[in-house]
C-alpha cells in the first residue's frame, strides 16, 4: 500500500461518494487531510467511496468448500454504504424545494448551490421530510381537490405505485440483435443525472403562469367534454391520475394538455383559450415538467388537438409534429413491445395503438410517410381487459383502429407505384371483414329489409364516415378520364348524409381535423359526376352539403380553409364545360355491391337512382362464400361471455397480422415526391391530384 509523507497509509478509491454523486473529479488522494477540496468547499462530510463491483484480477479464487470469513472491514463498509445509497430524485427536491421558493413568493433562501448532507443525521432527516420531483412545489399548486362522483364507474387497475415517476431504464433492444458469448451488461451505464429547475427555468414558468388552473366549473366541464369527446378516440389517460391523487399532487402538465383537448370539442370559454392551455401545457413538455414518461407520453398525444396550421405550412406546432416526438418517446419506453407482466400493460396498449391511429390518418391526410413500422412491434389488438371490462369503450375503440389501419395502408399503397394493383385483394378483403364483424351497437342500419337507420349514434357514424372513404379510395378508376366509379359516388353520398346528421344537430364541433380531408374526399368524388344532366342535381346537393361541413370546420381547423377552396374552384371550372347526357356507365359488380348490402336508402341521395339501372345482385356474391369461414371464427356470439370471445378476437386478429406479415401482404412505407405533398391546399393534394386532371383543372 502505498504510503504518504506523514506516513499514513494513502486510501486507494478514486473518489468520495459526493464527488461521485455529482460527476466531478475528487482529489482525496492528493490532499494531505482526510476531506476533498469540493466537500470542504460545500460543507459536505467526505466519506470515502467503496467499490460495488470488485476490479478484475488474476487472484485465484478460493478453492471448493471455503468460504469468506466476514471480518469488521466488511461491516465498516456496509455501514458506509448504507450512508451513501440515497434516492437521487429525494436529493433533487431539496434543492428543487429551495429553489422554487422564489418562484412562489415565499421567505425561502434563494436559488443556490446543493444545501444539504452535511451529516447523516441531516440527510436522513431531509429524505423523510422532502417529497419527489413529480410533488415539488412547481406541480403543486392547485386550486381546489377535484373527487367528483360521476367519473368512477370506470375503475382503473394501475395502483398508486404505477403512476409514481417511473424509475425504470429506457427500453433497449440490443439484446435482441446482438449475438455472442460475452453478455452486455446495460446495468453498467452511468446513473441518471437528475433534471434540475434553473433560475431562468423557473423564471420561464413564472411568466408562462402554469400554476394558474381555471375555476372548479370550467375545469370540471372542459374534464367532462374531454371524457365524452375526446377520450373514446386516444384513450390514453387513466382517470385515477386525476381523481385518485391527493389535492395539488395531479401533473400539471397532463391536466393543460386536457384541458386543451377539452377545450377544442366545447363552446369557447372567455379568458380560457386553447392557445393559452397548449402553451403551458408546451413549456412544461419541454422543460421536463413530468418525471414519469407515460404521463408525459399521454399528455404529448393530447398536444394534436391544437394544430394551428395545415400541412402545407411547415410547424412545430401540428398534430405530424407531435405524433413524431410520442413515437419517439414510445420507442424509448417500450410501447412497441407486447407488456407482459406489467401492471399497466392495459394502458401501455391503449396509448400504442392510439399512436398507431393517429399515424394512420396524418398518414391517409398528408400523404405522407408512417412513422410507425408495424412490423417491427408485437403488441396484441385491443381487448376489453385493457378497458377494465368496459365492453362498450372497447368495441368502439378496437373498431376505430381497425379501419383507420386499413385506410392508413390503402394510403400507402396507393402512393406506391403499382402498390394498389398489388394489395387491392388484401385491402377488400380487411375492408369487408370489418363491416361484417362490426358490433351491434356500432351498426349503421338494422339487418331487417330495406335497412332502416338504428337510432342516431354519433361514434358509429363518425367510423362509417371512414368506411366510405376507404370506399371511395379504393374504387376509383385507375384512368381519372373514364366515368366516375359508382361504388365511389355512392359511398361519397353516403358521406354527405353523414355530414348532414352532423349539421342538423350542431356536432361538427366535435369532430377532429382530419374530417377536412373526408369532406375534400366526398366532395372530389361528387364532382366526378357533375357532367351528367341526371345526376348533376343530386351532386350539386351533396357538394352544398360538404362545403358547409368544410365551412364551420374552418372555424377551428385551418386545414379545412384550403380544402373548401380547393373544391370550390374546381367545381367552377367543371360548370363550364358541357354535360354530355345522362349517366349509363354503371359498373357495379356482386362483389362491389356486397360492400353496401349493410346499408339502406336512407343516408344516400344516390341510392335510388344508381340501384333502379343496376341488374338483380344474387343473393350469395362470391366474396361471401370466400370470407364465411373467416367470418364464423370472427363473430361474438351473444349468449357466451364477452371476455373470452374478444380475447379470442384479439387472437384471430394477431394471427392475421402475423400471417400478413410473413406473406409479404402488410405494406412498405413509401417516399414521397416533394411536390406530391406539398402544393397550393395541402390536406388530400396526393389523392386530389389525378382527379384534377381528369376533371379538367
Amino acid at each position: 500500500m502505498p504510503i504518504d509523507k506523514d506516513g499514513r497509509a494513502r486510501r486507494t478509491v478514486k473518489a468520495c461518494v459526493i464527488c461521485h454523486k455529482k460527476k466531478v473529479r475528487c482529489d482525496i488522494d492528493e490532499v494531505d487531510g482526510d476531506k476533498c477540496t469540493p466537500c470542504v468547499r460545500d460543507g459536505y462530510d467526505c466519506i470515502p467511496r467503496e467499490r460495488k463491483r470488485k476490479r478484475f484480477t488474476f487472484s485465484p479464487s478460493p478453492l471448493a468448500g471455503q468460504s469468506r470469513v466476514k471480518t469488521q472491514h466488511d461491516d465498516q463498509c456496509i455501514s458506509e454504504g448504507s450512508q451513501t445509497t440515497f434516492s437521487t430524485s429525494e436529493s433533487l427536491n431539496a434543492t428543487t424545494t429551495e429553489s422554487t421558493g422564489k418562484f412562489f413568493g415565499s421567505s425561502a433562501p434563494r436559488f443556490a448551490r446543493d444545501q444539504s448532507l452535511k451529516s447523516e443525521s441531516e440527510l436522513g432527516r431531509r429524505m423523510s421530510s422532502t417529497a419527489s420531483l413529480h410533488e415539488s412545489p412547481i406541480l403543486e399548486r392547485q386550486p381546489e381537490p377535484l373527487y367528483p362522483t360521476s367519473h368512477r364507474s370506470i375503475s382503473s387497475t394501475m395502483n398508486d405505485s404505477s403512476y409514481k415517476p417511473s424509475k425504470s431504464v429506457s427500453y433497449l433492444g440490443r439484446l435482441e440483435y446482438l449475438r455472442g458469448d460475452v453478455p452486455v451488461n446495460d446495468d453498467a451505464a452511468p446513473e441518471k443525472v437528475p433534471h434540475r429547475l434553473s433560475e431562468s427555468d423557473i423564471e420561464i414558468l413564472r411568466v408562462q403562469r402554469v400554476t394558474d388552473l381555471p375555476p372548479r366549473a370550467i375545469r370540471e366541464s372542459l374534464y367532462d367534454a374531454f371524457w365524452t369527446r375526446c377520450y373514446p378516440w386516444t384513450p390514453v389517460v387513466e382517470r385515477s391520475w386525476i381523481y385518485d391523487r391527493r389535492p395539488g399532487k395531479v401533473s400539471l402538465l397532463l391536466q393543460h394538455a386536457m384541458f386543451l383537448a377539452g377545450s377544442r370539442v366545447s363552446a369557447t370559454v372567455p379568458n380560457y383559450t386553447s392557445e393559452d392551455f397548449y402553451k403551458k401545457a408546451r413549456v412544461l413538455f419541454w422543460m421536463s415538467g413530468e418525471e414519469d414518461p407515460i404521463i408525459t407520453i399521454a399528455a404529448a398525444c393530447l398536444l394534436h388537438w391544437w394544430n394551428p396550421q395545415g400541412p402545407e405550412q411547415i410547424s412545430l406546432d401540428t398534430s405530424s409534429f407531435w405524433l413524431r416526438v410520442c413515437v419517439g418517446l414510445a420507442h424509448q419506453v417500450g410501447l412497441h413491445r407486447e407488456p407482459i407482466g406489467k401492471p399497466d400493460s392495459g394502458l401501455r396498449r391503449r396509448i400504442w395503438w392510439s399512436l398507431v391511429v393517429r399515424d394512420s390518418l396524418i398518414n391517409a391526410g398528408h400523404g405522407r410517410p408512417r412513422a410507425i413500422d408495424l412490423k417491427l412491434a408485437d403488441v396484441s389488438p385491443i381487448s376489453v381487459m385493457d378497458f377494465d371490462g368496459v365492453t362498450a369503450a372497447a368495441e368502439l375503440f378496437s373498431s376505430y383502429v381497425g379501419i383507420s389501419c386499413i385506410l392508413g395502408d390503402l394510403t400507402q399503397s396507393y402512393l406506391r407505384k403499382h402498390g394498389l394493383q398489388e394489395h387491392r385483394k388484401s385491402l377488400e378483403d380487411r375492408l369487408f371483414r370489418w363491416v361484417k364483424t362490426l358490433p351491434d351497437q356500432l351498426q349503421l342500419c338494422r339487418s331487417t329489409e330495406r335497412r332502416p337507420l338504428r337510432p342516431y349514434n354519433f361514434e358509429a357514424r363518425q367510423i362509417h364516415l371512414q368506411y366510405f372513404i376507404t370506399l371511395i379510395i379504393l374504387n376509383r378508376p385507375t384512368d381519372p378520364k373514364l366515368a366516375p366509379s359508382t361504388a365511389s359516388l355512392l359511398a361519397s353520398s353516403y358521406v354527405a348524409g353523414i355530414f348532414e346528421d352532423f349539421m342538423a344537430r350542431d356536432e361538427l364541433r366535435y369532430l377532429g381535423p382530419i374530417f377536412t380531408f373526408y369532406c375534400l374526399t366526398a366532395g372530389m368524388a361528387q364532382l366526378s359526376c357533375y357532367r351528367y344532366s341526371d345526376m348533376a342535381h343530386l351532386a350539386e346537393e351533396n357538394l352544398e352539403i360538404v362545403a358547409r361541413a368544410l365551412e364551420e370546420l374552418s372555424k377551428r381547423w385551418p386545414t379545412a380553409i384550403g380544402s373548401l377552396k380547393h373544391l370550390m374552384d374546381v367545381r367552377e371550372k367543371v360548370q363550364q364545360r358541357p354535360q354530355i347526357g345522362q349517366f349509363s356507365e354503371i359498373n357495379f359488380p356482386n362483389t362491389t355491391a356486397q360492400f353496401f348490402s349493410d346499408f339502406g336508402p336512407d343516408l344516400c341521395r344516390m341510392w335510388h337512382p344508381i340501384h333502379q339501372r343496376l341488374p338483380q345482385v344474387a343473393p350469395i356474391a362470391p366474396r361471401e362464400l370466400e370470407m364465411a369461414g373467416i367470418l364464423q371464427g370472427l363473430r361474438i356470439p351473444n349468449n357466451q361471455p364477452l371476455d373470452l370471445d374478444m380475447a379470442s378476437n384479439a387472437a384471430v386478429q394477431q394471427q392475421m397480422i402475423n400471417n400478413n406479415i410473413t406473406t409479404g401482404v402488410s405494406l412498405e412505407p413509401t417516399l414521397l415526391q416533394p411536390q406530391e405533398w406539398f402544393g397550393p391546399y395541402g390536406v388530400g393534394n396526393w389523392l386530389t391530384v389525378d382527379w384534377d386532371q381528369g376533371l379538367g383543372w
